[in-house]
């Protein structure tokens, strides 16, 4: 792709997003930028805009209500949706899963969050998360990710929800720029 048809695929997506964001949520327009940022302009976007694959660790099980449902009951029990954040996907069935909810719950003092993303499962949601450094108190600690606790995550949103224990249903090895 030359750099003039880069500039202007870019700036109508900008233009587009921008639009779209008056009557959309913010978490459709985010996933809207990503799939458009991994699946068109892979080589040309910045690497703190590139989609990402989960680790093998981090996923929970299943929620039976749908990523929008599991999304406001995240928000009723505290939880924020998180923009910044790299977007998540895998491949399911041959087709990319862009996840729909990216969340964060700060402890009490703020030196740690609880962050659960959630993917669309066929009118389900499948949940990852974990416990990790807050990325507003304690940032060098957060993007090193040395103290990222799998278990304690998924205990707590367990304690919580009512999680169902099925296999994780996707397949991890995307390309991808993250690892």
């Amino acid at each position: 792709m030359n750099r003039r048809r880069f500039l202007a695929v870019s700036g109508a997506g900008l233009l587009t997003a921008g639009g779209v964001a008056h009557v959309a949520s913010p978490s459709s327009v985010r996933t809207t930028t990503a799939r458009l940022s991994y699946e068109q302009l892979d080589d040309y976007v910045p690497q703190s805009l590139a989609v990402c694959t989960p680790s093998e660790a981090g996923y929970i099980g299943v929620l039976e209500m749908s990523p929008a449902d599991a999304i406001a009951e995240f928000k009723r029990r505290g939880f924020s949706e998180y923009y910044l954040s790299y977007l998540h996907a895998y491949e399911r069935h041959d087709e990319i899963v862009y996840e729909r909810g990216n969340l964060v719950r700060l402890s009490d003092d703020g030196d740690w969050q609880l962050h659960a993303r959630l993917f669309p499962r066929g009118g389900r949601t499948e949940v990852r998360g974990h416990w990790e450094p807050s990325v507003r108190n304690r940032p060098r600690a957060h993007v090193a990710g040395d103290d990222v606790d799998h278990e304690t995550g998924e205990a707590m949103i367990r304690a919580e929800f009512d999680v169902i224990d099925e296999p994780f249903s996707g397949d991890l090895s995307m390309d991808d720029r993250c690892g």
